[in-house]
C-alpha cells in the first residue's frame, strides 16, 4: 500500500541532513560517518529509513538520491523556509486580520522591523528613505497618519515621482481633519492619483520603483493605529505578488473627486 506521506514526513524530519548530503553527491557509509560527524549506527538507521520511503537507492555500497528523494527534499526545504519566515514575522502578522492574504513568498528573505517604545519611527525609516529615491510609489491605505501627509507631499516636490494610492473611504474623509498638515497641497498635485476602495483594505501595502530596483513592504499598524512595524523585501517574486495584490484592489476602486488621473 502506498505511503500517504506520513512516513515520508517523519523520515525527512529526522534524516534531512543525510539526505541533503547525498543529494549533492552519492556516498558510502564511511564517508557519511566522517563528513557528518555522526555514529555508524545512526547512519545505518538513516540509510534504512530513507530506503524504506524510496528517497535513496543502493548501488553496491554506494547510496544516491532518487527522484522521490529530490522532490521530497525540495518540498521539505521550502516548507522550512516558509515556516521560518512566518515565525520571524509573527510578531507583526498577529496585528493583521486573520482573513488578510499574505503569501509566504512575500516573507521569505524579507527584513522585519518592529517599532520600539523609545524609537517609534525606526520601523518606518527604511521605507521613508526608499521613497526619497523612488520614481513611482503605489500603495494601499487602510489608515493614515499626519506624518504620511507631510512625507508624501514633500517628496512630490520632485518632478520624477508619481504616487498612486488606493484608500478606504474613512481615510479620504479624514484627510481634512489634520490641522497644520499640507493636505490641500497634496491633493492638488497632478502627480498624485487617489482612489477610493470599494472594500476594506487588509493592510498598508506599498511598492516602490527605483533606478536600483523595486521594493515592496507591508506597514503594520496596531489596534491603536500606531505603526507596529514593517515587513520589507526586494525579492522579485515577492514584489510581483505585492503588485498583483495592489492591482486587485486598484481594479476594485474608483477615482476620488480630488483625483481625475
Amino acid at each position: 500500500m502506498p505511503d500517504d506521506g506520513t512516513d515520508l514526513r517523519s523520515v525527512l524530519a529526522k534524516r534531512e541532513t543525510i539526505l541533503e548530503y547525498l543529494a549533492e553527491s552519492s556516498a558510502r557509509k564511511p564517508e557519511l560517518v566522517n563528513e557528518l560527524s555522526v555514529s555508524r549506527s545512526t547512519v545505518d538507521r538513516a540509510i534504512g529509513e530513507l530506503i524504506d520511503v524510496d528517497c535513496i537507492v543502493a548501488d553496491g555500497s554506494t547510496y544516491s538520491v532518487t527522484k522521490t528523494g529530490h522532490l521530497a527534499l525540495a518540498e521539505r526545504t521550502d516548507y522550512v523556509a516558509s515556516t521560518d519566515a512566518i515565525g520571524n514575522a509573527s510578531g507583526l502578522l498577529k496585528h493583521l486580520p486573520a482573513t488578510a492574504e499574505v503569501n509566504p513568498v512575500f516573507l521569505k528573505g524579507a527584513s522585519v522591523t518592529q517599532a520600539e517604545p523609545h524609537a517609534p519611527d525606526r520601523a518606518a525609516a527604511a521605507s521613508a528613505s526608499l521613497l526619497t529615491k523612488a520614481t513611482k510609489m503605489k500603495g494601499l491605505a487602510p489608515t493614515v497618519l499626519k506624518s504620511d501627509i507631510f512625507t508624501i507631499d514633500d517628496e512630490l516636490e520632485r518632478d520624477d515621482l508619481t504616487v498612486e494610492i488606493v484608500a478606504e473611504q474613512s481615510v479620504i474623509d479624514s484627510l481634512s481633519s489634520f490641522p497644520g498638515s499640507p493636505t490641500e497641497s497634496l491633493l492638488s498635485r497632478e502627480s498624485l492619483s487617489l482612489y477610493e476602495s470599494n472594500s476594506n483594505l487588509p493592510y498598508a501595502l506599498w511598492i516602490m520603483e527605483t533606478s536600483e530596483g523595486d521594493s515592496a513592504g507591508i506597514t503594520v499598524h496596531d489596534s491603536g493605529g500606531s505603526v507596529a512595524g514593517m515587513i520589507m523585501t526586494e525579492s522579485k517574486v515577492a514584489v510581483q505578488w505585492a503588485n498583483n495584490q495592489y492591482q486587485y484592489y486598484r481594479k476594485n476602486s474608483s477615482p476620488t473627486a480630488v483625483s481625475s488621473n
